[in-house]
């Protein structure tokens, strides 16, 4: 099984470079199942991060081109390297291979671990749209908060114990403020930072990381044959799909 993990940023021309996809590459490897090939893509193009709707709307026409190379290449699936999970319905649309959001696996498996989560995100910003999108995904009921670290996404990757101890100082406060038992990483970057499994240690409470909900679900995905529903996401007429 090959499954792709697309990053939303031209990362080998940042600050990050190339070591980082490397990185990222051994963490995903590390947490795949056995007989999972997990490969990773930097955009051509792009903003160095994605931290408003704006910048999420920037990358949709270099995903599109990506998930039909992957297509083409023989994955058996995507991932959006994204929390906000962009242009997932167009991506769909494209190509009959499974494409998972991130986000939206994320918060589906905090919904069945708990009454109520919260969301911590790298600045904490765009709470209404956040609980607009969950809505959306048949989880707000559950919903609690969004609370922010007040660090900047290409922050996230410089100082992983700085992280460690705002996230675990930030979901204190959610518990005790707005009754939240189960938390998701909001950020991608931040998942891939690993401090997951410590504030769950710490808080003993459920705590998703997005990068692997993301992985274990297009592993499920794959495993059971399925893949979204072409009468939910067809090819859109007169399309040429891009190559």
């Amino acid at each position: 099984m090959r499954i792709l993990y697309q990053l939303t940023s031209p990362m080998e021309k940042t600050v990050l470079g190339p070591a980082e996809v490397d990185r990222r590459r051994e963490f995903l490897r590390a947490r795949s199942a056995p007989g999972v090939d997990v490969e990773v893509w930097s955009l051509a193009d792009g903003p160095p991060s994605i931290e408003s709707a704006y910048e999420a709307a920037l990358v949709v026409p270099e995903l599109a081109r990506a998930v039909v190379r992957a297509r083409a290449e023989g994955f058996a699936a995507m991932i959006v390297g994204c929390f906000s999970d962009p242009g997932l319905d167009a991506l769909r649309e494209l190509v009959d291979i499974p494409v998972i959001g991130p986000g939206s696996s994320a918060v589906h498996l905090a919904a069945q671990l708990g009454t109520r989560f919260s969301i911590i995100t790298p600045l904490g910003a765009g709470g209404g749209r956040v609980a607009a999108r969950l809505r959306a995904l048949g989880v707000a009921d559950t919903f609690a908060s969004v609370r922010g670290i007040g660090m900047s996404v290409l922050d996230l990757a410089r100082d992983r114990e700085a992280v460690l101890e705002r996230v675990t100082e930030v979901a204190r406060t959610a518990v005790r403020e707005d009754g939240a038992d189960v938390f998701v990483l909001g950020c991608m970057s931040m998942g891939f930072v690993g401090v997951a499994d410590d504030v769950q240690k710490r808080l003993e409470l459920p705590v998703v990381n997005p990068v692997v909900a993301a992985l274990k679900t297009a592993e499920a995905v794959v495993a059971m044959g399925l893949s979204h529903s072409k009468a939910a996401y067809p090819l859109p007429p007169k399309l040429e799909v891009p190559q």
